[in-house]
C-alpha cells in the first residue's frame, strides 16, 4: 500500500518561483525493506545491471529509493527526484499485466523510474518520448514480477500517470479528465480510471465548515463539510482522503495574505518548512498505518494474528527548490537532500559504487534529548 499527493503553495519569501510545488509518498509493505537512497550520477550508463533495456546514458542526475540488498541484481528505484525538480514514484498495483513484445527501443519496468528520472526536465518531454518506447515486464506469477504503476511530477506542477493493464501501456497526461492529473493523487488498485471516476461519489466533501474547536456554539460541530470521508485504509479511501484534503490550499488566499508565514506563536514559518511538513504529516494521517496496526488474520484461529502492512518511510519531493526531505516509521526525524549542491558530478559508475545513505533503518538518532534545557 503507498499514497502520493501534490501541494502547491505560494512562495514564501517570494522567488522566481510564484508557486511551490511539494509532492509526498509513504511506502507501506508487509514484512521489513531495508531502504537506502543512492546517488546517480548524471551521465551515468543504463541499465544499471543488463537486462532487456535498450542502453542508454543519463543526461540528469538523480536520487532515489531502493532496496540495498537486491541492488546488484535488480535495481529497482521505488522513489527519487532528479537536479532538475521531476520526480517519479513506484507504487503498487494488483493486476497489473506488462507488455511482453520488444521494440526498437525497450525499457524494463524495474528501470522506468531511472530511465524517466535520468533523461527528462518536464513531463511534456517524457510525454514526447513515451509513444516511441515499449516498456517490457515479466508474467504475473514469475519470480521477478512485481505489479506497479507509475507517477512523474516536474517543477511546473504537472503529472502523469503510467499504468500496464491487459498487456498494454496506458497513459494519463495532464489533460486526463480536465486536468485531473494536477492534483498528483495516486495510491493502489483498482486502476486509476476507476479511482477518479469512484472519486466523484464524493464530490460533496469540503475542507470548509463552519465549526472551529474555538466555537461557543453547540452547532455546526468542526468539521461537518468532511461528513462522509472514508476512514480505512483501503486503497479507494486513501484515494480519496487524499484528493479531499490536499484542496485547503487552493481555498486559502493565493498571496498567503493571512496563513504564510504562519503566526508568529506557530514559529512563523516560511512556505518551505510549512508545506513540507504538512506533507510529510498529511501522507501518515491518509495513510494511517503505524506498525501493528494493520494485522494478518491467521490460519488457524488458535493462533495469534502477525503483523501486515505498516508505514515504512515516507519522502516529501520539493520540485520549485529541488530538495528531496525524508523520515522513517521509528525515526521521525526529517533528513534532507539539497539538489542544487554539486552532487551529480563524476560521471558513470558501478552499480556497487552508487554512493547511499540507510533511510531504514533510519541514519540518525530518533529524538533529541532537551533535559539539559531545563538544569
Amino acid at each position: 500500500m503507498c499514497t502520493n499527493f501534490l501541494l502547491a503553495v505560494p512562495q514564501i519569501p517570494a522567488t522566481a518561483n510564484t508557486i511551490q510545488y511539494v509532492s509526498a509518498r509513504c511506502m507501506e509493505l508487509t514484512g521489513a525493506l531495508a531502504t537506502h537512497l543512492y546517488l546517480v550520477p548524471a551521465q551515468q550508463q543504463f541499465p544499471l545491471v543488463p537486462n532487456r533495456s535498450t542502453p542508454w546514458i543519463g543526461q540528469y542526475g538523480f536520487v532515489g529509493l531502493a532496496d540495498p540488498q537486491t541492488m546488484a541484481e535488480f535495481p529497482c528505484f521505488m522513489d527519487g527526484i532528479n537536479e532538475v525538480g521531476l520526480s517519479c514514484a513506484a507504487l503498487w498495483l494488483p493486476g497489473t499485466e506488462f507488455p511482453s513484445a520488444k521494440g526498437a527501443k525497450n525499457v524494463e519496468f524495474s528501470d522506468l523510474c531511472a530511465w524517466v528520472m535520468s533523461n527528462f526536465s518536464s513531463v511534456n518531454d517524457l510525454l514526447e518520448a513515451l509513444p516511441n518506447i515499449q516498456f517490457l515486464g515479466p508474467k504475473a506469477g514469475a519470480i521477478d514480477y512485481v505489479p506497479l504503476h507509475f507517477i512523474a511530477t516536474d517543477s511546473a506542477g504537472q503529472s502523469v500517470v503510467i499504468e500496464f493493464l491487459d498487456g498494454q501501456t496506458v497513459v494519463y497526461p495532464p489533460s486526463y479528465g480536465d486536468g485531473a492529473t494536477a492534483d498528483g493523487v495516486l495510491t493502489n488498485g483498482p486502476d486509476y480510471a476507476w479511482q477518479r471516476t469512484n472519486l466523484l461519489s464524493y464530490s460533496h466533501l469540503s475542507v470548509k465548515g463552519g465549526g472551529t474547536s474555538r466555537s461557543t456554539q453547540v452547532a455546526p460541530p468542526v468539521g461537518n463539510g468532511l461528513l462522509g470521508l472514508p476512514g480505512d485504509i483501503m486503497s479507494a479511501s486513501r484515494f480519496v482522503k487524499a484528493a479531499t484534503f490536499r484542496r485547503g490550499f487552493g481555498l486559502l488566499p493565493a498571496d498567503g495574505k493571512g496563513w504564510l508565514p504562519t503566526p508568529k506563536e506557530a514559529g512563523a514559518t516560511e512556505s518551505t518548512q510549512t508545506v513540507v511538513n504538512v506533507a510529510l504529516q498529511m501522507v501518515q494521517m491518509i495513510q494511517a498505518t503505524p506498525y501493528g496496526t494493520a494485522l494478518i488474520k491467521p490460519k488457524d484461529p488458535l493462533d495469534k494474528p502477525s503483523v501486515g502492512d505498516w508505514t515504512m518511510w515516507q519522502v516529501a519531493r520539493d520540485h520549485s527548490n529541488f530538495a528531496y526531505y525524508f523520515s522513517s516509521a521509528f525515526n521521525a526525524g526529517v533528513q534532507k537532500i539539497n539538489l542544487t549542491q554539486p552532487i551529480f558530478g563524476g560521471g558513470s559508475v558501478k552499480v556497487r559504487d552508487l554512493k547511499s545513505i540507510p533511510v531504514l533503518p533510519g541514519p540518525s538518532q530518533w529524538y533529541t534529548d532537551m533535559t539539559a534545557s531545563l538544569t
